[in-house]
Parts: C-alpha cells; sequence; structure tokens
C-alpha cells in the first residue's frame, strides 16, 4: 500500500484556489498559523520547511480545505495471483464400469419331470405358510393401532395470552458535544521564570516545534507572536504547531511529551521542569 504524497498537480492546484479567492501566501500562511515559505513549498516544491513527507501532505490537505477543496486520496494496492495451470490441464481419470453379465444372476439348475413339480408344489406350500404366520402376527398390532387412530384427540384449550406491560422508554439525554483539542485562546498557567533551550545545530528552520505524546497529556505552546495553541493528547498522538520562534512550551506532565525543534529531539534539564523557552539556531 503506497501513502500518499504531495505532488506538484497537487501544487498547481493550491496555488489556483489561492490566487482565485484573493489572497496572498502571507495571507494564507498566518490564517492557517503556518510560514511563508511552507506555502511556497506546497505550491512550487521542496521540502525543507516540513518534518516529513507525511506531515507536507496533511499540510497541504488542509490548507486546500480552508480553500474549499476536499482532496481525493487514492490509494494503490497490488494483489498478484498465481494460478496454476497444471490443475486445468490435468485430465480426468476414467473410470471403467465392469458390467456383470445377466446369465450369471441367474440360477443355473434345470427342473425336469415329476421331481421337478413336486418340488415346485413344495415351495409354494412353503411361502403359503409363512405368509400365514407372518399375517396373523402383523393384524392384531394393526387393528389396535386403527382403534387408537380413530379415537378422537382432546382438544387444546388456547392459553390465555399475558399482554406484557408497556413502560415508557426512558429519554436520551443528549450527549454533550465533543470539545476541541486546539484552540487560540487558553487559559495556560504560564510562569514567569522558564528553562531556556537552545540547539547546539539545526537540521531544519526554527519555524514550528513537532511533540509526541507518550501518555494523555494537555500542553500549551507559544509561538514568537504570543499566538498559544492548547493541544491534549493521547498516547502515540503528534502534532506541528507553525510560527515564528522563539517557542514557549507548558505542561504539568512535560516528561510525558517528546519534544523535537529544528529537526533534534530536545532533551529537558530535569524532570520537575514544567515550561521551557525554544530559541532557534541558524542553519549551518
Amino acid at each position: 500500500m503506497n501513502k500518499p504524497q504531495w505532488t506538484h498537480e497537487h501544487g498547481v492546484l493550491l496555488e489556483r484556489l489561492r490566487t482565485s479567492a484573493g489572497l496572498d501566501r502571507a495571507t494564507l500562511a498566518r490564517r492557517n498559523m503556518l510560514s511563508v515559505l511552507q506555502v511556497q513549498q506546497l505550491e512550487k516544491g521542496g521540502d525543507s520547511g516540513f518534518y516529513n513527507s507525511d506531515i507536507k501532505f496533511s499540510t497541504g490537505k488542509k490548507l486546500l480545505q480552508f480553500l474549499g477543496h476536499t482532496l481525493q486520496v487514492e490509494v494503490k494496492v497490488e494483489i498478484e495471483a498465481e494460478v496454476a495451470s497444471s490443475v486445468s490441464n490435468t485430465p480426468s481419470p476414467t473410470l471403467k464400469v465392469a458390467h456383470e453379465q445377466a446369465a450369471a444372476a441367474k440360477p443355473a439348475f434345470k427342473i425336469s419331470g415329476l421331481g421337478g413339480a413336486l418340488m415346485v408344489m413344495a415351495i409354494l406350500m412353503a411361502v403359503f405358510f409363512l405368509v400365514q404366520q407372518s399375517s396373523n402376527s402383523v393384524s392384531k398390532p394393526s387393528t389396535e393401532a386403527s382403534i387408537q387412530a380413530t379415537q378422537p384427540e382432546p382438544k387444546a384449550e388456547p392459553a390465555t395470552e399475558t399482554k406484557p406491560e408497556t413502560k415508557a422508554e426512558p429519554k436520551q439525554e443528549p450527549s454533550p458535544a465533543p470539545q476541541s483539542t486546539e484552540s487560540l485562546n487558553t487559559s495556560c498557567a504560564w510562569e514567569t521564570t522558564d528553562t531556556e533551550i537552545q540547539p547546539a545545530t539545526a537540521r531544519k528552520k526554527g519555524e514550528y516545534v513537532h511533540v509526541v505524546a507518550l501518555d494523555n497529556v494537555k500542553l500549551c505552546i507559544m509561538d514568537g507572536n504570543q499566538r498559544v495553541a492548547s493541544l491534549s493528547l493521547t498516547p502515540g498522538q503528534e502534532r506541528s504547531i507553525y510560527g515564528p520562534g522563539p517557542f514557549k512550551v507548558y505542561s504539568q506532565q512535560l516528561p510525558l511529551v517528546k519534544i523535537y525543534f529544528q529537526g533534534l529531539a530536545i532533551k529537558l534539564p530535569s524532570p520537575e521542569i514544567r515550561q521551557i523557552t525554544l530559541k532557534p539556531v541558524a542553519l549551518p
């Protein structure tokens, strides 16, 4: 199964929809918390602004949805079927049926003269005697069976049906509407002091922070323009937050989050830390 990829045709479609909507790249990027470089690379090509190809595809798909277009993802599945030709070419076994001659089934003896007549009469007498005895033994049970069959069966009284009591179904209260896992306005308990972390080197530009949850965790991320994203993540769920640096990351359970910045994993100096500031460095 092939993963969906962001192609040149997707970029042409995105640029055409953006132009038709009367938006420039900066406006489209600002409304979707992205950088101008990322919008440009989605339209013209390039991967340096994205953590991986999956994030690039999901970001482009989100922009197309923002512009009113739903991207249809085609997944190609290749199935190879092998058929053994020897099965079709195998000849069916030939069945030989041996027929017995009719003469073998007939008794091979001859009856002639007076002896033959006496033998036939003896056979007939024996058959008659056997028939008489079998009829006497069967007549009595058959008579009893006929008497029992003529007796009328007792009428079954109809059972009184009891109607079940009808109870009104309890009214189902409407389930509460699902809460959004990300909002721009949040009441995160930001601390006045935090720990500043700056990568020793950089593999990517410091235009976004990528987080992966190790457990159920809530955290807040603020970019350099004071825009705040409040996240509620489940184990294994990941998210990328785009914007200008530096970034502030706050959580009561910060050690339960893997943080990646400028292409590198960030290591916390202490497990008691709840808030850090990520300062970007220039690419080498």
